[in-house]
């Protein structure tokens, strides 16, 4: 089971497909950083190598930078799941917030995989699972642009939905003419209260994922050295989410529905909480090990 962990509640998006519980929580809540850096010194020492930083936004914490630096200095493998806008400026959240833009060259040497999500080759398709008034294709390819100064290694995430099954092959010829590492490609899952909110308006068959995969592997000439098809089915149980209160959950469909959702719904599947050190050992017994 792979550790993903919400660093902030605060967005450059608003997506009507988000898994993250980190919506329903009060707002501004956040794990202390020294809690959180003395967690992943346990896990770390538990043989725990790979994490990976998600939200919200990782780079709307003000001192993910700091942040990274600790968790590299502890030695591990950094994945980081980001819109990236403040890899190329300066971002306004609501009416309050500003996200000063970021230092792109630190972020690609401390992140070892960083994930940008592109889910359409175009504006109108892109948006239709994530909202914002931003040109955000461009945006998207400009931050790409500039993490490949730096010889980042990027990760294209995409959710397959029903809004852009049709784009499949357009978006697949703008992903392979990019510079990346990686193209994730996921199955859309109802997690979280906007992901089954929206459940009918996105959700797909195992046979529109299917078909989509066949469309990219047409497109890339049926090399799959950088692709990665991420079926619903195959995720289950495979990802333990720590939340910005500190509960490490393990997410499950099966569990909610619309009509009783709450925070606190999953509570049969929250392993503990990284505030309390009593929990730790509980916790990381779920988690994969690598030992060096």
């Amino acid at each position: 089971m792979h550790l993903n962990i919400f660093v902030s509640q605060s967005c450059f998006l608003h997506c009507k497909g988000c898994y993250s519980f980190s919506r329903e929580e009060e707002k501004g809540q956040k794990i202390p950083t020294n809690i959180l850096i003395d967690f992943l010194q346990f896990v770390y020492d538990e043989g725990v190598r790979k994490i990976t930083l998600c939200g919200g936004d990782p780079l709307t914490r003000c001192d993910i930078i700091a942040l990274l630096e600790k968790m590299k200095e502890i030695g591990f493998c950094i994945s980081m799941d980001t819109v990236g806008s403040a890899i190329i400026k300066d971002v306004a959240i609501g009416k309050h917030l500003i996200v000063k833009q970021v230092n792109a060259e630190k972020i690609a040497k401390l992140v070892d995989m960083i994930g940008i999500p592109i889910d359409g080759s175009t504006n109108e398709i892109f948006k239709r699972f994530r909202q914002t008034r931003a040109d955000l294709i461009n945006e998207q390819l400009a931050i790409c642009q500039e993490l490949n100064k730096y010889g980042a290694n990027i990760c294209i995430n995409t959710v397959a939905h029903k809004g852009n099954l049709e784009n499949a092959y357009e978006l697949a010829k703008l992903v392979k003419s990019l510079v990346v590492s990686e193209w994730q490609i996921f199955q859309y899952e109802p997690l979280g209260k906007f992901g089954l909110m929206n459940k009918d308006i996105f959700e797909i068959t195992d046979k529109q994922f299917s078909d989509f995969q066949s469309t990219v592997l047409e497109v890339f000439d049926n090399d799959i050295s950088k692709l990665q098809f991420k079926a619903s089915h195959n995720r289950k149980n495979a990802y333990m989410l720590i939340d910005n209160s500190g509960n490490a959950w393990i997410p499950s469909s099966e569990n909610m529905s619309t009509s009783k959702f709450s925070y606190i719904l999953n509570d049969n599947v929250i392993i503990g909480n990284i505030t309390n050190i009593d929990d730790w050992h509980k916790i990381c017994s779920y988690l994969d090990r690598k030992f060096i």
